[in-house]
């Protein structure tokens, strides 16, 4: 972080411990009853973190609804549905999730207790609550909390000078913490960061599970067709991306021995221009290079027939769990 961004954030620190005794206030309303809280007749799971951007709850989303339709449920994904198009009905983790898992019922709403209930009309009997660690109007039976290993508590402080939504001391509520991009981190570090969320969370006997984000294959568009990781190496690559954490992606490829030649990176959710589509197809051209993109990002890239590749990538845990009692699907 530079020097300015360093001093511009200790100017705003008073701000962030506002909005954290803020957040905590409305959460002490909801735990003694003062904000009523609404129940859903099906089994509802929140996937969810402590700070903006990404902590891969994506992935965690559709891993637990493939693990839900093996144990014969009829998983639904609710979300709030942030940054999607005018007139869609799904953002672009929304269309990623539909392309990935064709038989997923979603629904998107800001109203989510009015969103649960369309949802379970539709026939989901176990509802994957997206995004709703502070969303509280909504009854969960159980709390799955993503942090990611590298960062799990951002620079400690609120929002706007840090980057967490709440003080670490929701983790309180949590049932189940998710360490999400545990690669990235030694197992010491691991070790002691498994320590340190159960002595913030006041809880000795939270589970807590590492995982990756791992690639799974990639794919050609247009066309959809599904290519080996391995197509990948020596590659040379333009990526576009539009995600939360694009180093995270760069890291990624360039295990898989893809050489980055060029990066055009937008902020989270962006949505594509094409006059952008075609600077990267240009980019890529004059570097004799393709164009790698994510799944997400392939979501907005849908309506533009110019070449790439998508990297799929998926959860994967680095040791076994036994998750099925824990998120209600015993």
């Amino acid at each position: 972080m530079s020097y300015a961004a360093q001093n511009v954030r200790q100017v705003l620190w008073p701000l962030g411990l506002v909005y954290g005794a803020l957040a905590a206030a409305r959460n002490w309303t909801f735990a003694r009853g003062v904000r009523a809280q609404h129940r859903l007749p099906v089994t509802v799971v929140s996937i969810g973190n402590l700070t903006v951007g990404g902590t891969g709850k994506t992935p965690t989303v559709a891993w637990l609804c493939e693990l839900a339709r093996a144990h014969g449920r009829t998983p639904g994904v609710l979300a709030r549905g942030y940054a999607r198009a005018p007139g869609a009905l799904l953002n672009d983790e929304g269309a990623m999730l539909q392309a990935q898992l064709p038989w997923l019922l979603q629904v998107q709403d800001p109203d989510r207790v009015a969103g649960g209930n369309r949802l379970v009309k539709l026939g989901a009997d176990f509802i994957v609550l997206d995004d709703g660690f502070q969303h509280r109007r909504l009854q969960r039976d159980v709390d799955l909390v993503c942090l990611d290993a590298a960062r799990p508590f951002g620079n400690g402080s609120c929002l706007p000078a840090g980057d967490l939504r709440e003080f670490c001391s929701g983790l309180q509520r949590a049932d189940l913490v998710l360490l999400t991009r545990a690669s990235a981190v030694s197992k010491d570090q691991l070790a002691a960061l498994t320590a340190r969320v159960k002595l913030i969370a006041r809880a000795p006997a939270l589970p807590v599970f590492a995982a990756d984000h791992a690639p799974s294959f990639v794919q050609q568009k247009p066309g959809g067709m599904v290519l080996p990781l391995a197509s990948l190496h020596g590659q040379r690559a333009v990526l576009l991306t539009a995600v939360a954490q694009p180093l995270s992606v760069r890291t990624t490829a360039e295990s898989l021995g893809v050489q980055v030649v060029r990066e055009l990176r937008y902020r989270d959710h962006h949505q594509f221009t094409h006059a952008e589509v075609d600077a990267a197809a240009a980019a890529a051209r004059n570097d004799r290079a393709i164009v790698l993109t994510t799944a997400k990002d392939d979501a907005r890239l849908s309506a533009y027939s110019h070449e790439r590749q998508v990297l799929h990538v998926g959860l994967r845990f680095l040791s076994a769990v036994p998750l099925t009692t824990m998120v209600g699907l015993a």
